[in-house]
């Protein structure tokens, strides 16, 4: 019986550990999507469970989006059997910060003709795609055959 109680009194005593993630971006002030969900804005904290890897989305107008895979690797105390010890018996917590930065690109002006031009005929031939896939696009006069 005191054995049972003795366990159960380290659980309650033991402190997980406090994983922090923080997202930020020059400029700040990006709208902030985590994986396939929009959860604020630069500057962005948030707590974490699970290590692994995440995107991180960045959106500000005037600026090009930025995505970029991030992989959060647990520390060392982290891994089995340890982080039993660590996060279940000792009285004090970890905290594990993780921080990813992005710098956003101005844009440039609008898509000029020339830009938008590869873009339709390749939107032009997944158009006419057969089952087997896109065909290739007759060669204009002015065009060398790819």
């Amino acid at each position: 019986m005191r054995v049972v109680a003795f366990i159960l009194c380290a659980a309650l005593a033991g402190c997980a550990a406090q994983r922090e993630l923080t997202i930020d971006s020059t400029p700040p002030g990006a709208l902030v999507r985590l994986d396939d969900m929009v959860v604020g804005v630069t500057p962005f904290k948030t707590s974490f469970e699970a290590y692994g890897t995440r995107r991180v989305t960045l959106y500000l107008e005037g600026y090009r989006s930025q995505s970029r895979l991030v992989e959060i690797k647990p520390p060392w105390y982290a891994h089995f059997p340890l982080d039993v010890i660590s996060e279940v018996l000792l009285p004090f917590g970890w905290r594990d910060r993780h921080e990813v930065a992005l710098v956003l690109v101005a844009e440039d002006s609008a898509l000029s003709m020339p830009d938008i031009d590869p873009v339709l005929q390749r939107a032009e031939s997944l158009r006419l795609a057969e089952p087997t896939g896109p065909r290739p696009l007759p060669a204009k006069a002015h065009e060398e055959p790819r």
